[in-house]
């Protein structure tokens, strides 16, 4: 089929063209990128920009996580080239875009929108990658009892506003929490009838008792038992404990800067990519520190459940929404494996770029759980870098037999020697044996093209598709980018 003649975002249309009949492909793109290159190596000005450009040529909708300053500037000038400028969103500290989460899967369509358990779901997994993403409850114990008694207390909060008919945000959520009765006598007394949470179950009541509503009316009076008759009933020291805990999760979204872009209304959300638009955090973790981790995080785990939720067309393709993320160590967490096996089919095209594989390790925690993420991001690029990265990349390429030959030459001398004779003889051979050698060794990746004026600002890096063979019989390929 002539390229020309594909239809829209079809697989095997070519995003870079690689000469001599290689490319790279929507489908390579569908597959997961990661890229490898030590500080100052040009993984950022080489690889990434060669693919930036050409997802943005390609019309790809995307989020761009910034943990670097520079990366919204970065991003503003590759839009520039590529025409796209009018499609950037720049979510900054100023509010002008805004996000609330809580609310966008609490009201979303779908068979599976509205529910309390995905919205409790939603704020497990954003406190998981804030925590650094520990499992939960691994010591098991008082932690594993206080875990699931804040779990209980979420799935209750989150139902009250839901009956009540309220929009779900983190400042009524809160709320609810702050004037809960601490005890059996104080849900009982009429002062405590003046507050949010009283207020808030008479909503609910009212709600309820509609005919139409009759089907929900069981789970209601769970809720209402459970802030009327369980919370009160709690030790002190238990509902101290899920309160602080409940607190410590919500406060950085109720406190500047987050507070206007994820606790009031929302007018850019996750699916907007899927119409073109990209998504630039600029909260940078440079910058905005715990802040701006937050701020990324969220976003990108709501981006990665709405791609999940997309369904490919009877006729035709999904447009391919790329997550990108520069020094990715700062972001990922245990749901990217999860997200990045089944990505592919729902059009989500990742771009992780680190400098090695010891910073996943030192997030995830141990080889399995990277290697469980790496597996999935197909496509490799291998630019200048040093250290265990390079031993790694030289086991995945492969290795292949060589004849080799060697030469050995040997003398010896003897005591006894007669006149005229040296005493002296030697003797030599010739061998040639096969032997396993790498396609690439190790030490070769340390002497890849950086850039710059030094290396006539070309950068190298070596490609690795998924097992693919190039058409010079390689698994691999050697690219060079230029960076003016």
């Amino acid at each position: 089929m002539n390229p020309s003649d594909l239809p829209d975002f079809h697989p095997l249309t070519v995003i870079r063209d690689w000469r001599n009949g290689e490319a790279f492909r929507i489908a390579d793109a569908l597959t997961g990128v990661c890229v490898f290159g030590a500080t100052g190596s040009g993984k950022t000005s080489g690889a990434a920009k060669h693919l930036a450009m050409g997802y943005l040529a390609a019309d790809f909708g995307g989020l761009v996580l910034c943990a670097k300053k520079e990366e919204r500037r970065q991003w503003e000038q590759w839009a520039r080239e590529a025409e796209r400028s009018d499609d950037l969103v720049i979510v900054d500290a100023s509010g002008k875009w805004r996000f609330n989460f809580l609310d966008w899967e609490a009201s979303r369509a779908g068979e599976g929108g509205g529910l309390t358990i995905n919205i409790v779901a939603l704020l497990d997994e954003i406190a998981s990658a804030i925590a650094g993403g520990a499992g939960k409850g691994e010591d098991g114990g008082e932690n594993k009892f206080f875990e699931d008694a804040l779990h209980h207390m979420n799935i209750n909060l989150v139902d009250l506003p839901l009956f009540a008919g309220l929009p779900v945000s983190l400042p009524l959520l809160r709320s609810i929490v702050n004037t809960a009765p601490r005890t059996l006598e104080e849900a009982k007394s009429e002062a405590w009838q003046q507050g949010t949470c009283a207020a808030i179950l008479r909503e609910g009541e009212a709600v309820i008792n509609d005919p139409n509503q009759a089907d929900n009316r069981d789970d209601y009076e769970e809720c209402r038992n459970y802030w009327l008759q369980e919370f009160p009933a709690l030790s002190e020291k238990t509902r101290s404990i899920i309160t602080l805990s409940f607190s410590m999760l919500v406060r950085p979204f109720i406190t500047r800067p987050l507070r206007k872009l994820f606790s009031t209304d929302t007018n850019i959300k996750p699916e907007d990519a899927f119409n073109g638009k990209i998504i630039i955090i600029d909260l940078p973790v440079q910058e905005f520190r715990l802040a701006g981790r937050v701020a990324n995080l969220v976003w990108k785990y709501c981006f990665q459940v709405a791609v999940l939720r997309r369904i490919q067309p009877k006729n035709g393709y999904l447009r391919p929404v790329f997550l990108w993320a520069d020094e990715a160590q700062n972001f990922i967490t245990e749901f990217d494996a999860e997200y990045q096996a089944v990505a592919r089919s729902a059009g989500g095209c990742t771009v992780y770029l680190t400098q090695n594989r010891e910073s996943y390790r030192r997030v995830l925690g141990n080889n399995d759980a990277v290697d469980s993420l790496l597996g999935n991001l197909q496509a490799k690029f291998f630019c200048q870098n040093s250290g265990e990265t390079n031993e790694w990349a030289a086991k995945l390429l492969g290795e292949r037999w060589l004849y080799v030959t060697s030469t050995n030459v040997s003398g010896s001398s003897s005591d006894n020697a007669g006149f005229g004779d040296t005493g002296q003889s030697t003797s030599g051979g010739i061998s040639r044996s096969e032997q396993r050698r790498y396609f690439i060794e190790p030490s070769t990746f340390t002497t890849l093209k950086r850039g710059g004026d030094v290396y006539g600002f070309q950068v190298e890096a070596v490609v690795y598709k998924g097992g693919h063979i190039f058409k010079d019989g390689m698994p691999f390929k050697l690219l060079t980018f230029n960076q003016r």
